[in-house]
């Protein structure tokens, strides 16, 4: 039974010389893609791939296919000198003949391959074709060489971090090793771990490969009905995927267990891989087999098997001896071909030579005709860098008049806000002057004892009211002045506008009262607005100090807040003369002339301007217009935020 056993170990080698990392899950599929591809593709290195692809994939399924597709890689990677692609060639060629079987050539492609490969600096086919001389050699009964080449290509994919590749080189050191007392427990870790890297990979190939050695270990092991399923699987999962040799070598293995457990059918497994080695090209791994076949059907009397298997032990035999007649001729003649690619590259060599010479002789009216065009092209470089300066001149000049402009413009603005500080400060004054002398008049008239205690009594509330108010403006006036400053930020929140409003209400009441005027208020409730609170109140206090002023006595000013897209408008409604149209547009500006025309009347002045600058740094609008029925119309509007849900009920308080 070892006997046997040993025998099969030895097809496992021939499996590990042409398994590859191109392990693809629907075999036919793959390969029908690479033959419909292969017309279309342009490059040529691609097309050296292409071909070593099919190689590969063909020595599965049609050796003779393989052998074809290898021979046309080589040739063309020879001809467009891709070392990659050749040594890739050689190895599946080594592979072809490894499997005819012509073992000594396919150990000269091999060397070959391996020397292409240290050539082209392609490491991870070094390890594939150092890994491939190994199993050669323990074929041949060098097992301390085998085991050198085995951990020379395993210490490479292991530096690569090629998994793929660290997982075949791995199964080999198990078949190298697995007959070895010493190594016999690194070998079962070795094939533990391969088996791992396929099924993380999902390589059917490999995975096939490691099951038929795993049923040698269950035979061997007596496991025999574990063995037989297994086995049986291979097979199926092989005819499945088209990888016509595991077919063949899982029926012949089966065929043997078969026959060494006395059971029948051996014979008929026996025949459908000498069937499958037929199809796929592999008959001459199988000869011994053909013959006790033939030996088997001669004893039983039938004829017609014993003269078929005949034929075909005849057939492997003429192949064999054309295999190695054709491969050695076809060997030297590639041999030949690089020798003569070196005395063609030596002759090359020579004549490039001769080729220098003669041109030492052109090379002087070459020199000189160079420096001729080197001299002119210089000229013409100095002539275009001063054209370039003298526009680039111009450039300048035309820059720095436009500086200039921008200078005097910037100056103009300049001098038109320094006449507007200058106003400004003289408004300011003005506003100040005339309820401070009002204040003096009263205390005059209270140091002199003209007025009675009740009369006195109602002018120090006058005076009180009057520095209050001037107290208010000056704190307006100072607001508005930081705004100017370039660090103000302005940062918006919401507040409910009809707090607010009724906040401004309580601090003109006195005047309210005066001129017994009535408010309306008609705000929904909880309507919200967004702005700066102190922005917000100031202009409301301006345009409701503004509306009281110009209203008659017992007069309406009435206030409203509605929804207009995304903004709110608040509007003021007074019953006063209205706006002189001269002035309106310009009332919320400044301007020399437009604010002495303000002035000149009763107009709320510098007040105005910066409610209109609040506003802007709120983002929204501010304007007056004339009612048709008389008064004026003081509105403004911004941004509107709901905090929350407008009931859309209207408060019609009235405040007296």
């Amino acid at each position: 039974m070892k006997t046997i056993l040993k025998r099969y170990m030895l097809l496992h080698m021939h499996w590990l010389l042409f398994v590859s990392p191109l392990m693809l899950q629907g075999q036919h599929k793959e390969i029908s893609r690479l033959k419909a591809l292969l017309p279309h593709v342009n490059d040529s290195i691609a097309y050296v791939n292409a071909l070593n692809r099919l190689a590969v994939l063909y020595q599965v399924c049609q050796l003779d296919s393989c052998g074809r597709y290898a021979s046309m890689a080589r040739e063309v990677a020879t001809r467009i000198n891709y070392p990659s692609g050749k040594a890739w060639a050689l190895r599946n060629l080594g592979n072809y003949y490894a499997f005819r079987p012509h073992h000594y050539l396919s150990y000269l492609f091999y060397n070959d391959a391996l020397e292409e490969s240290r050539h082209a600096g392609d490491s991870i086919s070094v390890s594939q074709v150092l890994r491939s001389i190994g199993i050669y050699h323990q074929y041949t009964g060098k097992h301390t060489s085998a085991n050198d080449y085995i951990h020379q290509s395993l210490q490479l994919t292991r530096q690569l971090k090629q998994d793929s590749l660290h997982a075949l080189g791995l199964s080999s050191y198990y078949t190298v090793n697995y007959a070895d007392t010493a190594l016999q427990a690194a070998a079962t870790a070795a094939l533990k771990e391969a088996t791992a890297l396929a099924r993380r990979f999902h390589d059917t190939r490999e995975l096939l490969y490691i099951n038929l050695m795993l049923v040698n270990k269950d035979f061997a092991a007596g496991r025999f009905e574990i063995a037989d399923h297994l086995l049986r699987q291979v097979i199926d999962t092989a005819l499945k995927e088209g990888y016509t040799y595991f077919a063949m070598y899982g029926s012949l293995q089966l065929a043997t267990y078969k026959c060494l457990l006395r059971q029948a059918d051996s014979i008929k497994y026996q025949q459908d891989a000498v069937s499958y080695g037929v199809a796929g090209g592999y008959a001459g791994l199988l000869l011994p087999q053909v013959t006790q076949l033939y030996q088997y059907f001669q004893q039983k009397k039938d004829t017609l098997q014993a003269a078929r298997y005949s034929r075909i032990a005849l057939n492997i035999m003429q192949q064999r001896q054309d295999d190695m007649q054709q491969g050695e001729m076809d060997y030297i003649a590639y041999s030949l071909q690089d020798q003569m690619l070196d005395s063609l590259k030596m002759q090359s060599a020579l004549q490039q030579t001769a080729l220098q010479k003669t041109r030492l002789a052109q090379h002087y009216w070459q020199y000189l005709f160079i420096f001729i065009v080197v001299i002119i092209l210089l000229l013409l470089v100095l002539t275009y860098y001063l054209i370039r300066s003298y526009h680039s001149s111009r450039l300048r000049s035309q820059r720095l008049a436009r500086v200039r402009t921008e200078i005097s413009a910037a100056n103009e603005v300049l001098k038109t806000n320094d006449d507007f500080k200058n106003k400004l400060i003289s408004l300011i004054a003005h506003d100040f002057r005339t309820p401070l002398y009002n204040i003096i008049d009263i205390t005059g008239f209270v140091n002199e004892d003209i007025l009675t205690p009740e009369d006195a009594a109602g002018m120090v509330m006058e005076v009180e009211h009057t520095a209050t108010a001037t107290l208010k403006v000056f704190e307006e006036i100072l607001s508005w002045m930081r705004t100017q400053l370039s660090g103000f930020v302005y940062r918006p929140r919401s507040f409910v506008l009809s707090d607010m409003l009724g906040a401004s209400v309580q601090s003109i009441q006195h005047l309210v009262r005066e001129k017994n005027i009535r408010l309306l208020i008609r705000i929904p409730d909880g309507m919200t607005i967004q702005g700066d609170f102190e922005m917000l109140q100031f202009i409301h206090r301006n345009f409701l100090h503004n509306a009281i002023k110009f209203s008659p006595e017992n007069g309406a000013i009435t206030i409203m807040a509605i929804r207009r897209s995304d903004f709110v408008e608040v509007t003021f409604r007074d019953e006063g003369p209205g706006i002189d149209p001269v002035i309106l547009p310009g009332l919320f500006t400044y301007s020399s002339d437009g604010y002495a025309k303000k002035r000149s009347g009763k107009g709320a002045g510098l007040a105005l301007i910066i409610c209109r600058d609040f506003i802007d740094k709120m983002s929204g609008e501010a304007g007056a217009a004339n009612n048709e029925e008389g008064g004026s119309t003081f509105f403004y509007r911004v941004p509107e935020i709901n905090l929350q849900k407008d009931t859309g009920s209207n408060d019609k308080s009235v405040y007296t």
